[in-house]
């Protein structure tokens, strides 16, 4: 008994923003930016870079609102939570982007700890309050790469936080 012969066919879709960057029937192989285009593009990303501290400013006011919302508010942790993980998930993202891998670090803990089965205590709210200071301090102190010794202290200080409030 013979089996069956398995037909597969592979589709590449047409890439039309690479067409769009290099012209049609364009790979990345081809397409080839001018050193003044490429310069550009770096000195643009670069001054988004210097403006992150201060747009993500907002972003932060609105966690620490979320935050003491939590604290005050005990009944309403659980719809808050999901609002602080969405912030945390976009922090998360935006820190190394922007040059801030520390308020990626946080961000991540931070969204782990807002998760479904997060808790609802005051001490838990108080690890959430910690990780926000975290990410706060590290953007106001514009403490960008790993921070050297003040990132580490930032770490530890938040470590200290979760086993004292866990």
């Amino acid at each position: 008994m013979d089996k069956p012969k398995i037909l597969v066919k592979l589709y590449r879709p047409r890439n039309r923003l690479l067409e769009k960057a290099g012209g049609i029937g364009a790979s990345a192989e081809t397409v080839i930016f001018s050193p003044e285009t490429l310069e550009d593009t770096e000195a643009q990303f670069q001054e988004v870079i210097s403006d992150y501290p201060d747009w993500v400013q907002e972003t932060l006011n609105a966690l620490t609102a979320l935050v003491e919302v939590c604290l005050n508010f005990p009944d309403k942790r659980r719809v808050n939570y999901k609002k602080i993980q969405e912030i945390a998930h976009e922090m998360k993202g935006q820190g190394g982007t922007f040059g801030y891998p520390l308020v990626s670090t946080f961000g991540d803990s931070l969204y782990d700890f807002t998760g479904d089965n997060a808790g609802v205590s005051d001490n838990h709210v108080q690890i959430i309050k910690a990780h926000t200071d975290a990410m706060k301090a590290t953007i106001n102190g514009r403490i960008q790469g790993d921070g050297g010794q003040v990132g580490t202290e930032l770490k530890a200080m938040l470590a200290a936080a979760i086993k004292q409030y866990q």
